[in-house]
């Protein structure tokens, strides 16, 4: 719970943090950003002037077509995070993906002893107050201690496999992303960049 609240304050941090260009952050004038027009201007920034936020930006700003505006040191639009990752935001998106990657290890660790514990030595699963309130074997209760519902006993390795096959899913593809954004850091690389160099 800890690791997952943890988690939920970067996640949280991280989206909540605008990671446009500071001269975008602090432009005078608001209003919608105009059309861009190709037939004036080939790019939308040039010389580090970008059209559409009409402000002098960064050289490694890039104008995000999914937000709107510029971010200063692009690395790419985040889906997960639903906000743009640049220079502002970059160090809690890697804190994030950490988190999340350390809470799913916890639950695959707590999950795999449940479901090998079941089929060794059951009883060291049932010291919760509501087993000892009944003598019957039979009887399971999932979710404890916090909202115990009344199951089966093959409802208890079944649960217990759903969330493991879930945490190992989640894990490799969470330790997929941070070893992709180490490697990126080792090579002194954006996601952009690096998209750009597949090319």
């Amino acid at each position: 719970g800890v690791m997952f609240l943890s988690h939920l304050c970067v996640h949280v941090t991280a989206v909540s943090i605008d990671p446009a260009d500071y001269n975008v952050r602090t432009r005078s004038h608001r209003g919608p950003v105009p059309i861009f027009d190709r037939s004036k201007h080939p790019h939308v920034i040039e010389n580090c002037h970008c059209y559409l936020c009409q402000v002098d930006v960064g050289p490694k700003s890039k104008h995000c077509s999914s937000c709107n505006k510029c971010v200063a040191n692009f690395d790419h639009h985040c889906r997960w995070l639903n906000n743009c990752v640049g220079s502002r935001n970059y160090k809690l998106f890697l804190h994030s993906v950490l988190s999340a990657l350390l809470g799913v290890g916890l639950v695959l660790v707590v999950a795999s002893y449940v479901f090998v514990e079941f089929f060794l030595d059951p009883a060291r699963l049932r010291t919760s107050q509501h087993f000892l309130a009944r003598n019957d074997s039979s009887v399971w209760f999932v979710f404890l201690p916090m909202a115990p519902l009344r199951s089966a006993a093959a409802a208890i390795p079944g649960l217990a496999a759903v969330t493991i096959a879930l945490a190992l899913l989640s894990s490799v593809l969470l330790s997929h992303l941070l070893c992709f954004h180490v490697y990126l850091m080792w090579n002194r690389l954006s996601t952009y960049e690096y998209i750009i160099r597949q090319r």
